[in-house]
Parts: structure tokens; C-alpha cells; sequence
């Protein structure tokens, strides 16, 4: 958890409306610390060297809340992000999670607005977690969505967010011989380098920038409903485009790519459990392929609905049967980068009406962090009438300021290709 590789990841959001006091914002967090234990907890080495969670049963919100001031106007909200990027997450006998508070920037002429930013160790938390807590925090007072308090239990460790619902079922599950060996075949893949993309095979400095796309919802429902799939398949056909351009860009020869996909494992009753709950898929993105729609096609068979749903099934009945050094071991491997060079997620957040106070929440996005080893992880989040992509890289990859131009590039693309099809 120390270094400059925190493998910090939460969100940030604006708000409409007069910025709290930070000790309003204290107040209100502790108020609803109850239904929420990834920010009761720490993790330490237990018994054998296995970490494990720990309950921290003496929480001072001052040393997890903190505010920034920008002196300086800002174009976008999201600019603000870069300020509290590289800050070291609270350490020691603290839970390692802060929520930044910033307000001042822009000139003053429009309406006052506010930017949260969330970020917490990975250990502690997954992309499902993150959403109960975005909605456990803003969403007006209701009876707690099946939030759960957490003894010291071995940790679970993963190292990306993710927003796939997993099904209902509760326990163990069934085992499918046909997801079994999709994960055993990404596993050794795992094993194996990847010769191409020297762009993303530079040293990590351990410095993170990130960057920022926006495109209208309807854009990519739009575009799901005329290619009969879902804005998952959409995001990732324009991400292997923008991938392409930038091996053009960087006079490489545009190759296959390797990418990390999370699915998580989590049942209706882990909501707010702590820990991560997560499978890695392992995903081809087609960047060789110059037409966008046999791009698509690619991606469809690889996130067809019956193989995820298996992949998901099959894991979590793995996770719950073997024993946990093996459980531990194998999601190790299938995390390794050296055989994928980016991970990526999409996050759909669906929130109630969040407000803070008398201010609205108006605006939302995801913050990933690259593994150790890698220099890139996307996030598009869905909220409301916006997508946004937001990319944080490390400074090795400079490409990584690109992405959300040329994917919303590539995205344009993908439309002119659907309605040349229709003529």
C-alpha cells in the first residue's frame, strides 16, 4: 500500500450547490459509517502471512476527509482530478481510503458547484463496492441495502473495478467444464510475453496522469440497439480503434491486444462486503482489424451473454469450494499484465436521486488504477444522459492523454460505418 503504486481506485463527482464545511462532510460520513465497512477496515498480515481484515473500531474522519482549495479556474471539474492523484492514501493503523473535498476553482460567474473525489486500496474494495458506496453516501436516508459487517476474515485481492451484476443465486453454484478451461486457457496465456506494443512495454515512472471523454448516452444506446448488443461491446469496439490509431501514431504495426476484464462474483447479499469479489476475463481487442464492424463481431462472441454468464457462475463456485491459497493463486495469474497490457472496465451507476444536502450530484466518473506493471486502465462510466471515459495512465504511456479523443473518434467511425450498412 506504500509507494507510488497505490492501486487506489474510487470515483469523483460534482455537485450543484455551495460546498460543505469539512466538518459538515465529516459529520455526514461518520453518520452513515455503519452501512459501511470497506471504510471500517484495514488489512494485515495474519496467520501464515495471509492478509486479512481487520476492523477498525476507532475512526477519526479528519484523517480520511480532507479539503482543496484551487486557486485557479478550471475549464472542466474533471481537471481537478490530477491534484489528489498521487497523494498517499492514510496508512498505518488507518483504514486506507480519503475522500477529497474540493471547491474554488472556475471564475465565479456560474452557479457554485463542488467536486468529491473517493479513492480507497483495491484490497478493500471492488467496482460493485464502490457503487454502494456512492449510493450509501447520497442516496436520502432508506432502510440499508444489505450491507454486511465483515470479522477479520482473509482478504480477498483483486486489482480492478467492475460493474457487472452478478445473478441472484446465493452459495456455491454450478461448475461449468466449458468455463473451467476458459479459465485455465487464460491462465496460460497468462504465462506467456506479449512481443508487441512496445508503446505499452516501457518502464512504468509510477507518476499517473488521467484523462477524460464525455460522449450523450443515447449515442451509445443508439448504437447498441442498431447493432443488436450492448454499450459494453460498443465502448470496447471504439477502444480497439483508438488503440489502433495509436500504434499508427507510433509507427508500430497494429497487432491484437490483450485486455483484462472484470466480472464480478458478487451475490445480492456481498453488496457492501469487503474485499473483492472479482473474475478476470481476458479479451482480444481485433486492433489489426481496420472495419469497425467486423471489430464489433469479434468482441460479441468474445462477451456473448451465456459465456460471461458461466465464466461468472463457474468462478464463483470455484472462489467458494477451493481452498483459499488456490483461489488467491490462480486470480494472481490471471491478473499478471505481462500478457495484457490495459484493463478495462464499464461501470452503469444507478442512483436515486443522490444529493448532499441541498446539492445535486450532476456528474460522475470512474478512477481505475493501472496494475503494477501495467501503464494504462480505462473506465467508462454510465450516469444518467452521459458516458464517460476516463483514462488514468501512467506518464510512460504519453499516448494515454489521447485516448478519450481518439475514442470518441473511433466511436464516430463505428456510427458512419452503421449507417453505410443501411444504405
Amino acid at each position: 500500500m506504500s509507494g507510488t503504486h497505490q492501486l487506489a481506485v474510487g470515483w469523483a463527482v460534482r455537485f450543484r450547490g455551495e460546498p460543505p464545511s469539512p466538518d459538515t462532510l465529516r459529520r455526514h460520513v461518520r453518520a452513515r459509517l455503519a452501512d459501511l465497512p470497506t471504510l471500517t477496515h484495514r488489512v494485515e498480515e495474519g496467520p501464515g502471512s495471509r492478509p486479512c481484515f481487520v476492523s477498525v473500531p476507532e475512526l477519526d474522519p479528519r484523517e480520511h476527509v480532507r479539503e482543496l482549495v484551487m486557486r485557479d479556474p478550471r475549464e472542466q471539474w474533471q481537471s481537478c482530478l490530477q491534484e489528489v492523484l498521487t497523494r498517499p492514501l492514510p496508512a498505518g493503523h488507518r483504514p486506507p481510503w480519503d475522500l477529497w473535498l474540493i471547491h474554488g476553482y472556475g471564475d465565479g460567474t456560474g452557479p457554485p458547484e463542488y467536486v468529491l473525489v473517493f479513492r480507497i486500496h483495491h484490497a478493500l474494495e471492488d467496482g460493485a463496492g464502490h457503487h454502494y458506496v456512492l449510493r450509501t453516501l447520497f442516496t436520502p436516508r432508506i432502510a440499508p441495502q444489505g450491507s454486511r459487517r465483515v470479522a477479520d476474515t482473509p482478504a480477498r485481492t483483486s486489482a480492478d473495478t467492475s460493474a457487472h451484476a452478478s445473478g441472484p443465486a446465493e452459495g456455491g453454484g454450478r461448475v461449468s467444464s466449458r468455463a473451467v478451461l476458459g479459465i485455465a486457457g487464460d491462465v496460460a496465456r497468462s504465462l506467456r510475453g506479449n512481443g508487441n506494443w512496445a508503446v505499452l512495454r516501457r518502464p512504468p515512472t509510477g507518476k499517473l496522469a488521467t484523462a477524460v471523454g464525455t460522449a450523450a448516452t443515447r449515442r451509445l444506446l443508439a448504437l447498441s440497439r442498431a447493432l443488436d448488443t450492448d454499450i459494453s461491446v460498443v465502448f470496447l469496439t471504439a477502444l480497439t480503434g483508438a488503440m489502433r490509431a495509436v500504434a499508427v501514431a507510433e509507427e508500430e504495426r497494429p497487432a491484437p491486444l490483450a485486455l483484462l476484464w472484470p466480472l464480478t462474483v458478487r451475490t445480492g447479499g456481498e453488496r457492501g462486503a469487503v474485499g473483492n469479489y472479482l473474475t478476470m476475463v481476458r479479451l482480444r481487442l481485433p486492433c489489426a482489424e481496420p472495419l469497425p464492424l467486423r471489430r464489433l463481431a469479434s468482441l460479441s462472441r468474445q462477451l456473448e451473454a451465456g459465456r460471461v454468464e458461466r465464466r461468472m457462475r463457474t468462478s464463483r463456485a470455484l472462489m467458494r469450494r477451493a481452498p483459499l491459497p488456490m483461489s488467491l493463486g490462480t486470480l494472481r495469474l490471471l491478473m499478471r499484465p505481462r500478457h495484457a497490457s490495459l484493463t478495462g472496465t464499464y461501470f452503469p451507476a444507478a442512483l436515486p436521486q443522490p444529493a448532499l444536502g441541498e446539492a445535486r450530484l450532476d456528474g460522475a466518473l470512474g478512477l481505475g488504477a493501472p496494475l503494477p506493471g501495467q501503464l494504462c486502465h480505462l473506465t467508462l462510466l454510465r450516469y444518467r444522459s452521459e458516458c464517460t471515459l476516463s483514462v488514468v495512465h501512467d506518464t510512460a504511456f504519453a499516448r494515454g492523454a489521447d485516448l478519450p479523443e481518439l475514442w470518441l473518434a473511433a466511436l464516430a467511425e463505428l456510427e458512419a460505418a452503421v449507417r453505410d450498412a443501411r444504405e
